[in-house]
């Protein structure tokens, strides 16, 4: 892999995926590197493949994705092919919530909601594969940034303490490297970004840093959850089912949803998301079990999932989701310094999530000269 390139994108979820196969669909000669900290694709909407089980596999990170009423042409574009040729899936009907009297019902929402096929990764992937000319677009993957700088004109970019790497232009597709979470996080004692511009220096870049300090964002804690009783898991009829929690019980316990995902040997994975804003507490795992069991009694399937399942994993998502002070899409770019930003953390017009990472993404592109 070569050190020089037109473009870094640091992240590569779905915000740096689809900011590279349009760039690329409009400069198909530009060289691109998407730095990743993660084994594989995705961002959040990665998908994990055990290494003590390689059977299992499974999106323990974002479980779908909300598409608003009034999606963009854009974003149209794009996800049209997806979902014609089935890659992309409507799972609205198959999301429920459940009541803190454990009650399940269908779940409202004015939003669409999808899945890829087969897994969330895949995604990514095939917004990438929507390039022109793919082999300009390449990959540094379980690369941690350390350090980024603006010398001579061209971004230097240190990533895992060891390799130096060169680009014209320089695209954060996160917020991290922005935000005080970053310190504990990289375990690093200051900024990247702020350590690459004295303040003063570019009024984009300061007020990024300035308005992104102020971002709250919410922590999840995932638990990772397996049956592997063949003749328990065969009575579960559902192929994409998510249940979300009542506002009660997230208040209470933390749960936010369920993801149950049938395995290729017939076992089942089922994860649970938490959520918190501050802290995240560990949750004895025989509580969390007590806790499932108990709202999902008057549901015999869901009972006995849950009366055979252990415990195989546990991850914290601290770098997750904001839900407050969103940038405004006027800082995307500074032409001076040539550095852009993109992800769910800009304001567009009420959407959020996905949705929102895209539009920053497809605008951003159109700022490019």
């Amino acid at each position: 892999m070569k050190n020089n390139y037109d473009f870094i994108i640091i992240g590569a979820g779905i915000s740096a995926c689809t900011f590279a196969s349009l760039l690329n669909k409009r400069f198909s000669d530009v060289s691109i590197l998407l730095v990743e900290h993660g084994r594989r694709i995705g961002g959040r909407a990665t998908t994990r493949r055990s290494r003590k089980n390689k059977i299992l596999e499974f999106d323990h990170g974002l479980p779908s994705i909300n598409l608003s009423q009034d999606v963009s042409k854009d974003i149209l574009s794009i996800i049209s092919p997806l979902i014609k040729s089935k890659k992309l899936v409507d799972i609205s009907k198959d999301i429920l919530i459940i009541n803190e009297l454990g009650v399940l019902k269908n779940g409202f929402t004015n939003y669409k909601i999808y899945r890829s096929l087969p897994f969330m990764s895949n995604f990514c992937k095939e917004i990438i594969n929507q390039s022109i000319n793919p082999k300009k677009i390449n990959f540094s993957f379980q690369s941690v940034t350390k350090s980024i700088k603006r010398i001579n004109n061209l971004w230097e970019i240190k990533v895992n303490n060891e390799r130096l790497m060169k680009s014209s232009n320089l695209i954060l597709s996160s917020s991290l490297i922005a935000h005080p979470r970053c310190l504990e996080i990289l375990e690093t004692n200051s900024l990247p970004l702020r350590d690459a511009f004295t303040p003063g220096k570019d009024i984009v870049v300061d007020s990024v840093l300035r308005e992104t300090s102020k971002i709250t964002y919410k922590k999840r804690k995932i638990y990772i959850l397996y049956v592997s009783s063949l003749l328990t898991v065969q009575n579960f009829k559902h192929k994409y089912l998510q249940v979300l929690f009542s506002s009660v019980i997230r208040e209470n316990l933390n749960f936010e949803r369920l993801i149950f995902q049938i395995q290729s040997d017939g076992s089942m994975i089922i994860i649970l998301h938490c959520t918190y804003i501050n802290t995240i507490p560990e949750i004895n795992i025989d509580n969390i079990i007590k806790s499932l069991t108990s709202l999902f009694i008057k549901y015999r399937i869901f009972f006995d999932l849950f009366s055979k399942a252990r415990l195989i994993n546990q991850m914290d998502w601290r770098a997750s989701q904001p839900i407050n002070h969103f940038l405004p899409k006027e800082l995307q770019w500074s032409s001076s310094s040539k550095i852009g930003f993109c992800g769910d953390w800009f304001d567009f017009n009420c959407c959020e999530g996905v949705e929102s990472a895209m539009n920053s993404a497809i605008r951003l592109v159109k700022l490019l000269n």
